[in-house]
């Protein structure tokens, strides 16, 4: 089965999680936009960033995640930081583009194409989150790049 297929709800993307004191990640699978939604409210962000705060520094691999991709070299993860009376989280949209780079101090601008070009958005809240990944399962592109 392919990671897509666009009949409605059914289309499924590749899932995984990031724990703290994991330097794997977790529940590698393929899920369709309601599993997911039922693994996105049931995920434990509060007592995964307590145990990353308790944690020794070198214990602690990465930041609790949640990471969706397709096929097609795009990637959605969110993020929780912070102390646990005031997180944030982050959004990460990886994607293939196109962008304009200068070399020779600046004097020549050319295009160059980045496969895997992400932007990092802090200061977003769970909703923020939750709105992220629904719009990539919808596919909706244009609005993920003018929101983050």
């Amino acid at each position: 089965m392919s990671w897509q297929t666009f009949s409605g709800t059914k289309m499924k993307l590749k899932y995984s999680e990031s724990h703290p004191l994991k330097s794997y990640e977790l529940n590698e699978q393929l899920l369709t936009k309601d599993e997911f939604i039922q693994k996105f409210e049931n995920f434990e962000w509060e007592n995964l960033l307590k145990l990353q705060l308790s944690a020794n520094d070198i214990q602690v691999h990465r930041s609790p995640s949640i990471n969706l991709d397709d096929n097609d070299g795009k990637g959605i993860s969110v993020s929780i930081v912070g102390e646990l009376d005031e997180y944030e989280f982050y959004i990460c949209f990886k994607r293939p583009i196109t962008r304009k780079k200068r070399k020779w101090l600046g004097l020549v601008e050319y295009d160059f194409y980045d496969k895997e070009f992400c932007s990092v958005i802090p200061e977003q809240t769970k909703k923020d989150a939750y709105d992220a990944f629904l719009l990539f399962y919808e596919r909706n592109f244009d609005e993920l790049e003018k929101r983050w």
